[in-house]
């Protein structure tokens, strides 16, 4: 997992599955930081998850923000 610079994405319709295969994955995503499990679109237009602060992933901005622990839906959905 690597951290990238992405933008906030529409969730899809099977995002809880993504979320739960994202923590299987990730377990430190289930800590208390601050941090929200976002659909993101990276800046090379690879769609996936990571974690993002909770004022930028419910902002629904278009901006792009350092997203930690990205992992590539392609990779969720394998798993």
């Amino acid at each position: 997992m690597e951290n990238k610079h992405a933008k906030n994405r529409p969730s899809p319709k099977n995002e809880d599955a993504l979320i739960a295969a994202y923590k299987k994955q990730n377990p430190s995503a289930e800590k208390k930081d601050g941090l929200d499990v976002a659909a993101v679109t990276t800046r090379d237009g690879t769609k996936g998850h990571g974690l993002m602060p909770e004022k930028f992933n419910r902002s629904h901005d278009k901006e792009f923000h350092v997203v930690k622990d990205f992992i590539p839906d392609s990779k969720l959905k394998s798993k």
